[in-house]
């Protein structure tokens, strides 16, 4: 049995998606889900898919609900970074009790306590419990999400300046499906060669290429100018942003600036069977024409 949990968020619901596509009967029997709301997954349980409730702010519920699961693909959650630290916590915990053979984890490409990026902080706190829990686990290090480009890039397109804190740094983006169909991919494979992959798009570009990308697919004359972290956090929380994401994202740019997110590997292509969509395809599949 595989579960995933978080399987209504945006990654979630996709990495369910592929699962479904690669187990027989569409999973049916073979894959479970852990929600904090069961009637919001009513679309899996027509499906054949179990669903269980799950809340990693209820440890105590918690084996219960990873009770029969051989591999648990746990999904990161979302918040600030004590909390977040916490609910991983729980959940490997929760895993561990409850006899869960392999967790497949997703975690962040500058998985380190030393970067400057909270989320980075995060994923190498959670690692860490991993390491020390006895559980088998597959580390799955996300890249930058291409599908955040259009709302990176909202107001440059008005403005025709992108203002972003990433100075001169390059990094790779993918898109979230194609990260959640190597998530898939690993979560089913009968054998793994390693236990971390680096999920990177083709290559690396710094913000000047991107600009000059996104500029022609959208007819736009636009520019990059590098910015502080702290300016760019109080302008994310000008526009309404909770306090602890606009800063979580500023160094989370902060971290691209000493190209923490440069790296380009074969992991994708080596879990999935092709290479991951070029940087024109993203920018093509994100930034349409009118």
């Amino acid at each position: 049995m595989i579960l995933v949990t978080g399987a209504t968020g945006q990654l979630g619901q996709r990495i369910v998606q592929h699962l479904a596509a690669r187990l027989p009967r569409a999973g049916a029997g073979q894959l479970a889900v852990s929600v904090r709301d069961p009637a919001r997954a009513e679309n899996l349980a027509a499906r054949g898919i179990e669903v269980r409730q799950g809340n990693f702010d209820q440890p105590e519920t918690l084996p219960v609900t990873f009770a029969g699961v051989d591999r648990l693909v746990l999904i990161s959650t979302d918040g600030p970074k004590a909390v977040r630290i916490a609910q991983h916590r729980n959940a490997i915990e929760a895993a561990r009790v409850a006899g869960v053979k392999h967790i497949f984890y997703t975690s962040f490409l500058d998985a380190d306590s030393t970067s400057p990026s909270e989320f980075a902080q995060v994923h190498a706190a959670t690692e860490a419990d991993l390491a020390t829990s006895g559980i088998t686990c597959t580390l799955l290090r996300n890249g930058m999400y291409a599908d955040f480009l259009p709302m990176t890039f909202a107001g440059a397109l008005q403005t025709g300046v992108l203002h972003l804190p990433a100075g001169e740094g390059k990094v790779s983006y993918l898109s979230r499906n194609e990260l959640a169909e190597a998530i898939a991919a690993a979560a089913v494979a009968p054998r793994l060669e390693k236990q971390v992959y680096e999920l990177t798009g083709q290559t690396a570009h710094d913000y000047y290429d991107i600009v000059a990308r996104v500029g022609a697919a959208t007819g736009k004359t636009l520019r990059y100018e590098a910015v502080s972290e702290d300016a760019y956090a109080e302008s994310l929380e000008s526009a309404g942003l909770p306090a602890w994401l606009a800063r979580a994202l500023a160094n989370m740019y902060s971290a691209a600036a000493q190209n923490r997110f440069a790296r380009s590997t074969n992991d994708f292509a080596a879990l999935v069977g092709h290479p991951p969509k070029s940087i024109d395809c993203l920018v093509a599949e994100f930034f349409r024409a009118p």
